[in-house]
């Protein structure tokens, strides 16, 4: 019995098979035009046939709200309800909170002392930080340092006439606190900006730059992110009377020190 040759077999069965289409009888032919049948045209209602946009969807706006309360740290965990009632207390009596006062709750006196982690809690907080923005973070310090300090709106007109490119993107960030303040009943006329700086926001674009004699550089895409810290005037008129109360404990300065000397003092010059 003579060999079968495996390659002429196989060409073979693939020519039987493979008669009018690549894939051989598996492939059926279908014409996409005499296939097609349009859909039956329904009447639809003028109101189900509104887009409804993100934020009208009740339903979103409640999963998002949920998902956020779920991303911060709740102040529970620092603060107990007592001490907020106390501090508001303390607000109420002086105008501004006072450490180490004594205020009456329920006809029973209470004296508040609270560290600078809770304080800063539970004084009105309004904290932004920016979309990735293209720029360097040397640039940016620039115009931190021209705003830091400021009352927000001075703040604001004073980067409006800012020729930096930054300047714009700061702009725009302390708006959006001005906004937040609104919708957290402050006044917006007392907000200053405690805290402003900027830090690099990763994934620096890179490019290589051809030089003479065959050297090769490297050029970066730098991108950047800037955050702020806005604070109200009850913190500004907490932290004036702190400093005022530091003075006050100071000693007065003496120009000469009332101890002796520790060398000989004799009435002429040693040359």
């Amino acid at each position: 019995m003579l060999p079968i040759n495996r390659i002429g077999l196989r060409s073979f069965h693939n020519s039987v098979i493979c008669r009018n289409s690549l894939f051989g009888e598996f492939t059926k032919r279908t014409d996409p035009v005499a296939d097609f049948k349009p859909k039956e045209v329904t009447e639809v209602d003028s109101e189900s046939d509104k887009k409804v946009r993100p934020k009208d969807d009740q339903d979103l706006q409640a999963f998002y709200r949920k998902e956020m309360e779920q991303k911060q740290i709740s102040d529970a965990k620092f603060i107990t309800p007592l001490k907020r009632e106390l501090f508001q207390l303390n607000v109420d009596k002086n105008g501004f909170f006072k450490n180490h006062d004594i205020v009456t709750k329920d006809s029973k006196p209470y004296k508040i002392s609270l560290t600078e982690k809770e304080i800063d809690i539970l004084e009105p907080t309004i904290f932004l930080k920016s979309l990735r923005l293209k720029g360097s973070m040397k640039k940016a310090t620039i115009v931190n340092r021209f705003v830091r300090g400021l009352n927000v709106k001075n703040a604001i007109n004073q980067l409006h006439f800012n020729p930096k490119k930054m300047s714009t993107e700061l702009e725009k960030l302390l708006k959006q606190g001005l906004e937040q303040s609104r919708e957290l009943n402050m006044n917006e006329d007392k907000l200053y900006i405690q805290s402003l700086w900027v830090g690099s926001d990763g994934d620096w674009q890179k490019r290589l730059d051809p030089k003479g004699r065959g050297r090769m550089g490297m050029i970066r895409h730098r991108y950047v992110h800037l955050k702020c810290i806005l604070k109200g005037d009850l913190t500004k008129k907490r932290l004036a009377y702190e400093r005022q109360l530091k003075d006050s404990f100071k000693k007065p300065k003496m120009g000469l020190n009332n101890q002796p000397l520790n060398f000989s003092n004799v009435p002429f010059y040693k040359w």
